[in-house]
């Protein structure tokens, strides 16, 4: 078993890893603040633990490409998708890396910016985006500002000649803009938006040269790109997104959580108002409520739904394993009575053996488990619910070595 070649300092590490606490920081992980997304700290000493350089690392679930980013910055190759195409952006955008002069193209680009964010400007108005809903609670008398800054600073990208560049671009005024707008009780003034814009993307350009830098040291100048696909892991074995990939030596994830509400592609404005908007300023379609991205209504007794979507995926990612594979999730429930023993009948349903690591495990259960502090799902409770104890569980083919 791979862990018992690690050293105790490295268990330690590890044990660690998983409880941390601390922000999201760090690469461009604070690109955006994806929902449920797990610490880097925890992906990256788990990709430590259980690959080596040049292995490949798959997220079925990537969301915002946190094992992505960590796995290609530790010299390790890095596949992602996810069926929210907003997700797919974020991931790629994290992951793409920047030339020094496509840098000073985009640093020249911000220092004409401020002035252009005016709105005494004539209107540039999203007709086709707003007629399609994607505008929907934003266009109030507190909100309609931050609405026109975004549409100005959108007419303003496309002065960028790359496409690289733009996805840059929009991805710090999605960060700003979800500063503005997302959860908030007030809505900041213009000169706020427009100072948090730049400031947001200076910030992203350091990010950008630090993971870049540490990129170059580990590959040199060959350096295999992350795969970010946009679709279902259900199928996977047979898409043409897998043609020409082995089987990961670690699967690292961390899928949607049954019974638990989480807006993976929305904003919430003003209370629980939601908005399509971020799917507007990545300039991705999105079509689907909220079910479609958690597997299921949380509603749904016995939760019939989720469980046989969860079953439809990993039999897939069953398929694409080999018996080297190592299959890393962090989960919560929303009752974990029931909930975590009906999730591990399914696992070994589709070929899945739960491994029980005794060097990590901090529970009578066998397992180890976090608190997760202040979570609260888009909604108006704080402290702790079930949902706010995550798990990490190890899974197998079974019959592996």
């Amino acid at each position: 078993m791979i862990l018992m070649l690690l050293t105790e300092q490295a268990i330690n590490k590890l044990v660690l890893a998983v409880q941390t606490k601390e922000p999201v920081t760090g690469l461009t992980h604070s690109f955006y603040n994806y929902p449920a997304r797990f610490s880097p700290h925890f992906a990256r000493e788990i990709i430590k633990a259980f690959t080596k350089p040049g292995d490949l690392v798959y997220d079925p679930f990537m969301g915002g490409g946190t094992t992505l980013v960590e796995a290609s910055a530790l010299g390790r190759r890095a596949v992602g998708n996810d069926i929210n195409s907003l997700a797919v952006f974020i991931a790629q955008a994290k992951t793409t890396l920047l030339s020094a002069a496509e840098i000073a193209e985009i640093n020249n680009w911000t220092l004409t910016l401020p002035p252009k964010l005016n709105l005494h400007h004539p209107p540039v108005r999203a007709i086709e985006w707003a007629e399609l809903g994607y505008q929907r609670n934003i266009n109030t008398k507190t909100t309609w500002r931050i609405r026109k800054l975004i549409e100005l600073a959108l007419s303003h990208i496309l002065e960028l000649p790359t496409e690289k560049q733009q996805r840059f671009a929009r991805c710090s005024l999605l960060k700003t803009a979800q500063w503005a707008l997302d959860c908030r009780k007030e809505v900041p003034i213009v000169s706020s938006f427009r100072n948090q814009l730049i400031r947001n993307i200076n910030i992203m350009i350091e990010s950008v040269e630090q993971y870049a830098t540490i990129i170059e040291e580990r590959y040199g100048g060959s350096v295999p790109p992350c795969v970010c696909f946009c679709g279902s892991t259900d199928g996977i074995e047979n898409s043409s997104q897998w043609d020409g990939l082995t089987s990961p030596s670690l699967i690292l994830t961390s899928p949607p959580y049954p019974g638990v509400h989480v807006v993976y592609h929305r904003w919430q404005i003003h209370g629980r108002k939601e908005t399509p908007a971020p799917f507007w300023i990545a300039n991705s379609l999105d079509g689907n409520g909220g079910a479609y991205y958690t597997f299921g209504d949380r509603r749904q007794k016995h939760l019939t739904g989720y469980f046989e979507q969860t079953e439809a995926n990993f039999a897939s990612l069953a398929k694409v394993c080999n018996e080297n594979t190592w299959i890393v999730q962090l989960i919560a429930f929303s009752d974990p009575t029931w909930q975590l023993d009906r999730y591990l009948t399914v696992m070994d349903d589709v070929g899945l053996t739960e491994i029980r690591l005794d060097q990590l495990a901090n529970s009578p259960d066998g397992r180890i488990w976090r608190d997760v502090p202040n979570r609260k799902w888009y909604a108006e409770q704080k402290g702790y619910t079930n949902s706010s104890k995550e798990v990490v569980l190890f899974h197998r083919l079974k019959h592996a070595p």
